[in-house]
């Protein structure tokens, strides 16, 4: 008997070893699917929706509160660190794989091939009306897009559109009345069966037009960024990454003198408050170049490279906040 019972014990024994294998191995299958499933996920933001939180973020005159999804955002911080009820903390995080591919100021690209990886950014803020606007800010090569390698996990593909919003909102911040052009360029290209390299046709008009509507425009901001790579345009000033800022003079049109003289003034700003942040000033001229970028519609237009293809929106946000502190100075100073 008392063997029948030692027997029956060790028989119990194992089959509870077996069940508890059995459920640590389920429990592992389980969390191992629930780990992959997660990573799996697509956690989508618009561009715009990316924009509006941080233009929020450095701005805090504007009203805005994000539309918070408790369940997912507590999700997306337990395994990645980003909140997303706070989406520029997305910006914090780094993934492997830069946006390869840029447009400089004569590319003759295909628009196709521009929108597989660039797309036009809609106004965050279409109802902030600004009275008798100072500054007119427009892309004529809106497609050209930043680094997307830390956004793209989320749907975010940075462009010269969001640069140009957040342009606006540091001067407006600052007290200077800015607008951004929002009309679609591409779009417009189309509608005249025109060329990529014709888009300074189609800003040409647009700021004649807005210029009409608004006779209080006095400068004009085209906002792109460089085609070279990151060694050239990054630069870390103190405990801040920027982008660097290139100017671009068209020296054949008629106010060329008064524009080299309004971007002169505006570098040697530039370099003496943060010196190595400027590449100076990029002169063009000669066959196979524009050489008058719409630089003949106003004394007063500065055509600015923010950065490269290979900076973060984050570097330029930063470097569109010196840009406008700078400008904002010489204001000042010629009133």
């Amino acid at each position: 008997m008392k063997k029948k019972f030692i027997a029956k014990r060790r028989r119990k024994r194992k089959i509870y070893k077996i069940k508890y294998t059995l459920y640590c191995l389920l429990f592992l299958i389980f969390f191992v699917v629930s780990i992959v499933s997660c990573q799996k996920i697509q956690f989508s933001m618009s561009n715009e929706e990316f924009l509006r939180n941080i233009i929020y973020q450095s701005n805090h005159h504007i009203p805005y509160q994000y539309d918070k999804k408790s369940i997912m955002t507590k999700v997306m911080k337990f395994f990645s660190n980003v909140n997303l009820d706070n989406p520029a903390t997305i910006l914090n995080q780094t993934y492997t794989g830069l946006t390869e591919g840029s447009q400089d100021l004569d590319s003759q690209e295909n628009l196709d091939e521009l929108e597989e990886t660039s797309e036009y950014i809609e106004d965050p803020y279409p109802n902030n009306e600004i009275s008798k606007p100072r500054v007119y800010i427009y892309n004529t090569h809106q497609l050209e897009n930043y680094a997307a390698s830390n956004l793209a996990e989320y749907n975010v593909n940075p462009n010269v559109m969001m640069g140009s919003y957040i342009l606006r909102e540091k001067l407006n911040n600052l007290g200077i009345p800015s607008m951004v052009e929002e009309e679609n360029v591409t779009e417009l290209l189309r509608i005249n069966n025109w060329n990529y390299a014709q888009s300074y046709q189609v800003t040409k008009m647009l700021m004649q037009d807005a210029k009409e509507k608004n006779p209080s425009l006095e400068y004009f901001i085209d906002f792109h960024r460089d085609s070279v790579k990151r060694d050239i345009t990054f630069k870390t000033i103190g405990d801040k990454n920027y982008a660097r800022i290139l100017f671009i003079v068209g020296m054949e049109n008629p106010n060329y003198q008064a524009n080299l003289a309004l971007t002169t003034e505006l570098n040697n700003r530039l370099e003496e408050k943060y010196p190595g942040l400027s590449r100076g000033i990029y002169k063009k001229e000669g066959p196979g170049v524009d050489g008058v970028y719409n630089q003949d519609v106003s004394p007063n237009v500065i055509l600015v490279e923010m950065g490269g293809v290979d900076n973060t929106i984050e570097e330029v946000l930063n470097s569109t906040e010196v840009f406008a502190e700078i400008f904002y100075d010489y204001l000042g100073d010629q009133s």
